[in-house]
């Protein structure tokens, strides 16, 4: 059984970032051309009760627009490579790896896949903050891409 069978629904943890990309394109690639389809999440932090309603929204708009356009691009590329849908979701939770996990587990996702951060190289053993926690709480399989 292919790994594209066993896995059909695959949540990208996304923040725009070299190893979000590799992730997204590892999950792309488990997906191919089968159906299936592919979320990457954005985690944001909830908005800090001391900015005005203002400042809240052209907040929120900034830092959804710099993982947007990242996404974007990638996809387009993708799309010559995968037939599978590929979205991008938002979410907000002060807790990036719990939110990963909790979205993933409620939605029905078959696997997690995050990039890599930290330095040293694909052969260190610092997984970056999230993965270290996404691994602990387990819940789902976890695929860790590096860039």
């Amino acid at each position: 059984m292919s790994a594209a069978r066993l896995f059909r629904r695959l949540l990208v943890g996304w923040d725009g970032s070299r190893g979000a990309s590799a992730a997204l394109r590892a999950a792309a690639a488990i997906v191919g051309n089968e159906e299936g389809h592919v979320v990457a999440l954005v985690v944001l932090p909830p908005a800090w009760h001391t900015e005005t309603a203002q400042e809240r929204s052209a907040n929120e708009i900034a830092a959804r627009q710099r993982v947007r356009s990242p996404f974007e691009r990638l996809r387009a590329e993708l799309a010559a490579l995968c037939s599978a849908r590929i979205d991008l979701q938002f979410a907000e939770d002060p807790n990036i790896p719990q939110a990963l996990c909790r979205y993933a587990t409620e939605h029905g996702f078959d696997l997690l896949v995050l990039g890599r951060h930290g330095e040293g190289g694909a052969t260190a053993r610092k997984l970056g903050h999230v993965a270290d926690s996404a691994v602990r709480s387990g819940g789902i399989p976890l695929l860790l891409a590096t860039a």
